[in-house]
């Protein structure tokens, strides 16, 4: 039978946990050393433009000093804001992956445990079902209401029975 507490327990679950948790700290880890060459680059960027302002003699260049000073730091934040991206790409298709291998084979048992169920359930419930849809489905009055409202009921009821099966193991 299929146990979902089992799922949560086993250790493949622990080792996506632990890729998880590996993955959150590398880039943690890889993030803080971004800020911390970025704080140098900032700071050395800074004392570069402090030297260039102070040998600034006149208004003219000033004002050619203005556009280089401006152009260093859009095209350092963009640099940070790339690999920033990178990171936080990096680390979610892991997460991704991860979740995508365990909800698969939490559906996969779910779809082997409703598949045994089914095989269990009475060939003489199918035959009832597709007979009585047959003969309404031919009943000259009616419009198909019969048949939707059949297949519907006959779909809650099944929904019913796979609860019950679920709960039974």
């Amino acid at each position: 039978m299929y146990n979902p507490i089992e799922k949560f327990t086993s250790v493949t679950t622990f080792d996506a946990l632990m890729t998880v948790v590996n993955t959150a700290l590398d880039g943690v880890g890889q993030l803080a050393a971004l800020n911390l060459q970025t704080a140098r680059a900032v700071a050395e960027r800074g004392h570069e433009n402090l030297n260039a302002l102070t040998a600034v003699r006149d208004l003219s260049g000033l004002l050619a000093l203005r556009q280089p000073i401006a152009m260093a730091a859009v095209e350092q934040s963009i640099a940070y804001s790339r690999r920033v991206y990178e990171i936080w790409n990096e680390s979610s298709n892991v997460f991704v992956n991860v979740y995508e291998g365990q909800v698969g084979g939490l559906g996969r048992g779910l779809v082997k445990t409703l598949a045994k169920g089914r095989q269990n359930l009475s060939p003489v419930v199918d035959f009832a079902v597709g007979t009585v849809k047959s003969l309404l489905s031919k009943d000259g009055q009616n419009d198909g209401k019969d048949v939707k409202l059949l297949t519907e009921s006959s779909a809650a009821v099944g929904q019913v029975a796979a609860a019950r099966l679920i709960k039974s193991c």
